[in-house]
């Protein structure tokens, strides 16, 4: 073989316990799997994991803008890298299909020199990062059991997942209680509310100490207008559906927190490009998994890792226990409340098992 091969397959993780959000229930997961093998051997691995719940249609918008690269890589990886740019990727799944490809030839190019994928991105880059346990909504006192756990398991941060009512307050305060005044508390509501019930709903929690409350209204608009008299922080999620939306988030400061979903963005380095902007305006980058297989969350970590900062902010990272496996990596679990760099060089994950499909690690 002179060039490369592209390659790729579907998969479907089903929640090992669904995950109930604000917006829905969350029971399977799926995505697209890809590979580049080069010419000498090596094996570049990536993940495209749209939003979930969008798969029926960027799935298949992924798998047509792959299908035009397939011949491009038989000229090799470097015709490959040139493609990222000259080939455009203006829909959610050519986006996800995008950052899956690039991730796959960076994790080639730090193979080749034998660092791990972060500090092939940035010499900066940190081998640990601090990352949050996730909650469902559940009733307070499953809530608390589960918050209990999760500081029992080392986390300094939870997030929970949240509706945007009264009846929530009480179970927020509950998990205040019960975990003490160190442990960082985050609320996600998943874009549900108006802006006048989210006001409402953060001058109540905001006695509890939250750290922020993430996409509480639809809109990156309405964002910015509950900013102005919100007392809780605020972090954009579900409005940041691409890389324009991220840049107007940044430019009209609609929130204090981009959550940074690497899919979506559709590129590491304009990921990593961003967040240094961000650093520089006072807004704070978290970077969160999608639910994806092992090859998306070891990506997702490595770019953490070499976010600029001091890299102190939890990030949404501990959901390798929340599906079943696809080559999950026990490495990835975290240890008191922190996930590690994988040692291996580039992505650090036993490819030859992941593409099996086997538990590994």
């Amino acid at each position: 073989m002179s060039g490369s091969r592209l390659d790729w397959r579907w998969y479907r993780l089903r929640f090992r316990v669904p995950l109930e959000t604000a917006a829905g229930s969350l029971r399977t997961r799926r995505g697209i799997l890809l590979s580049v093998v080069t010419a000498d051997g090596l094996v570049g691995l990536g993940d495209i994991a749209p939003w979930p719940g969008t798969e029926d249609r960027a799935l298949p918008e992924a798998a047509d803008w792959l299908a035009a690269l397939r011949a491009v890589a038989e000229e090799g990886e470097e015709a490959l890298r040139q493609a990222l740019e000259r080939v455009a990727a203006v829909t959610p799944g050519a986006r996800a299909a995008r950052a899956a490809l690039e991730t796959a030839l960076l994790d080639l190019g730090a193979q080749r020199v034998g660092v791990p994928l972060a500090f092939w991105l940035r010499s900066s880059a940190r081998p640990s990062v601090p990352v949050n346990a996730l909650i469902g909504i559940a009733d307070p006192e499953h809530t608390v059991e589960a918050a209990r756990a999760a500081v029992a398991a080392g986390f300094r941060t939870l997030k929970l997942k949240v509706r945007i009512a009264a009846s929530e307050v009480e179970r927020v305060a509950a998990v205040r209680r019960a975990v003490g005044p160190a442990v960082q508390l985050r609320l996600d509501a998943n874009a549900s509310a108006t802006v006048a019930a989210a006001l409402a709903f953060a001058r109540a929690v905001a006695p509890l100490g939250i750290e922020y409350l993430e996409q509480p209204v639809g809109s990156l608009e309405e964002l910015a207008a509950l900013r102005r008299e919100s007392p809780v922080p605020l972090a954009a999620d579900e409005a940041l559906a691409g890389p324009d939306e991220l840049e107007r988030a940044l430019v009209s400061k609609a929130a204090d927190i981009l959550i940074a979903k690497l899919p979506l963005v559709g590129s590491v380095e304009r990921l990593l490009d961003l967040a240094e902007r961000c650093e520089r305006a006072g807004i704070a980058v978290v970077v969160t998994s999608t639910l994806e297989s092992a090859v998306g969350l070891a990506a997702a970590l490595h770019v953490a890792a070499a976010l600029p900062g001091s890299g102190q902010r939890a990030h949404g990272l501990a959901t390798a226990g929340l599906v079943e496996s696809l080559g999950r990596e026990r490495m990835l679990q975290p240890t008191d409340g922190y996930l590690v760099l994988p040692p291996g060089p580039g992505l650090g994950l036993d490819r030859t098992k992941v593409l099996a499909g086997e538990e590994v690690g």
